[in-house]
């Protein structure tokens, strides 16, 4: 029964990847783009604008796409999940053009503010109506993920990060637009999204609004908010702080050799994708629980291989992006080892909250997010400054590591899980081991280099397997599992 839950956590999982991997891969397929066309400096202003919309579009939707997959999967009454969803549309549209109104006055201010020039207001209005198309589309994805239609959110993904990806190679390579292309294709591709799912929506909205539901949604969503800033400042507040300390330029290298991470961090959005709908949708708390601990086991093994892998070609990465422009951004190869790992951690921590969502413990959130915020905070406005870039990777990855301490202790208390700690030790042991292997191979660009660095990522499951890691007939199991039977 494990094993069946478990594919089909792995089936949605990987329709939602179909969408997102294929559509997320915009990003890596532009990297190459970015680094070869666009200055180091360009690449800085890119990011510091996309930080400032992620922390923007979160006071956009004040949790209410968590509470939505909650509150949606556990119910089955139309009526109660169109009274739920028509009254969080309404305020969500409402709010939205509220704010994007105010970002479109203060443009000019925010420009100044945020990149030091009034050069890129206009990027600011493009910005306001970004965020609005993509807060009114987000609760329509929140419908196909909590009714598992992950077909239909994979197809509308694909498509729009594809339009995305065609628009932006067209007006930077073909027309020369520079940073802007990257907001304006955003832009085309964020009112595509919104129109192709509105027909979603409609089946589910009415010209409805209940306070005492709203009032529900929001008592869940709401801790979601200072947890998610919180989130944002480990994972985001590094690059304004590395603008001041460092400088523009640095900004760009770290954004684009942080991307070499990318595939990491693919994994683990699509995963979150899929995963509280998934446990969710277990009557059986105990039946829940052995889930949540035999897919922590298959997380961790599979994220460690995939860190092995990264690391271990990090420079050959920035060399085929980059191309003529590698000798910039390959000062920043001893980051990638770091980013991906808070990756990992980061996805230990979605798997963690299994028992926030299953028990409606959002509260505790933002005291454990804000733990992390802190310490990543302070790491890097106290070691920035001498050891450069290479801070905020390791703020990151420790910020992660705390989270995942806290949240493992607080929930285990109302929702307990028992982990196959020996088996997670295995993995650890053997990741270690294995990179450090690597390691002395890692500036080798030798035939032989790569051939030792192969060798050794081959050892990772020899070793497991020599350790006993597997079970008798799981190899079988697992094998079955990606055939999706």
């Amino acid at each position: 029964m494990i094993f069946d839950r478990i594919k089909s956590l792995l089936k949605h999982t990987a329709v939602y990847g179909l969408g997102d991997l294929l559509g997320r891969a915009v990003t890596l397929l532009l990297v190459p783009v970015y680094a070869r066309l666009l200055t180091p400096e360009q690449n800085g202003v890119i990011n510091l604008a996309f930080a400032f919309i992620a922390f923007s579009s979160v006071f956009y939707s004040l949790g209410l796409n968590q509470a939505l997959v909650r509150h949606l999967s556990r119910s089955a009454d139309p009526e109660i999940q169109t009274r739920r969803f028509s009254s969080a549309f309404w305020l969500l549209l409402g709010l939205g053009l509220l704010l994007s109104s105010i970002m479109w006055t203060f443009d000019q201010t925010l420009a100044h503010l945020l990149l030091d020039t009034a050069d890129f207001a206009d990027l600011f209005r493009l910005i306001a109506v970004i965020i609005l198309l993509d807060a009114l589309a987000e609760p329509l994805f929140t419908l196909c993920r909590a009714r598992q239609k992950s077909a239909t959110y994979a197809a509308v993904r694909l498509v729009q990060h594809t339009l995305q990806l065609g628009l932006t190679m067209y007006l930077i390579a073909g027309l020369g637009y520079g940073p802007r292309a990257i907001f304006w294709s955003n832009g085309i591709s964020s009112a595509f999204a919104l129109l192709v799912l509105l027909p979603v929506g409609f089946r589910h909205l009415r010209l409805t609004f209940s306070v005492r539901t709203l009032r529900e949604l929001l008592t869940f969503g709401l801790p979601f908010v200072p947890s998610a800033l919180a989130m944002l400042v480990i994972t985001l507040s590094d690059r304004f702080l590395m603008k001041w300390f460092l400088g523009l330029e640095s900004v760009g290298v770290f954004s684009v050799v942080g991307k070499i991470c990318l595939p990491m961090q693919l994994i683990v959005r699509v995963f979150r994708a899929a995963w509280a709908p998934a446990v969710l949708s277990i009557p059986d708390p105990e039946e829940s629980r052995a889930v949540v601990a035999r897919v922590t086991t298959y997380f961790l093994l599979g994220a460690v291989f995939f860190f092995l892998c990264i690391s271990a070609f990090a420079r050959e990465l920035i060399l085929l992006v980059a191309g003529p422009q590698a000798a910039q951004y390959l000062p920043g190869a001893n980051l990638v080892p770091p980013v991906t790992l808070a990756f990992v951690a980061s996805g230990i921590y979605i798997i963690l909250t299994a028992g926030v969502f299953a028990e409606g413990r959002a509260r505790m959130l933002p005291g454990i997010v804000g733990a992390g915020a802190l310490l990543n905070a302070a790491i890097n406005v106290i070691f920035m400054p001498h050891f450069g870039m290479i801070t905020a990777a390791w703020s990151t990855l420790a910020a992660y590591g705390l989270m995942v301490i806290l949240l493992h202790i607080s929930v285990q208390r109302f929702y307990p899980v028992v982990y196959e700690y020996r088996r997670l030790a295995k993995i650890v042991c053997t990741g270690a081991v294995v990179f450090l292997a690597v390691t002395g191979y890692v500036e080798d660009g030798t035939a032989a280099g790569l051939l030792a660095r192969i060798l050794f990522l081959l050892a990772y499951p020899l070793i497991l397997w020599g350790w006993h890691f597997f079970k008798v007939g799981e190899l079988r199991d697992l094998c079955s599992m990606v055939r999706f039977s």
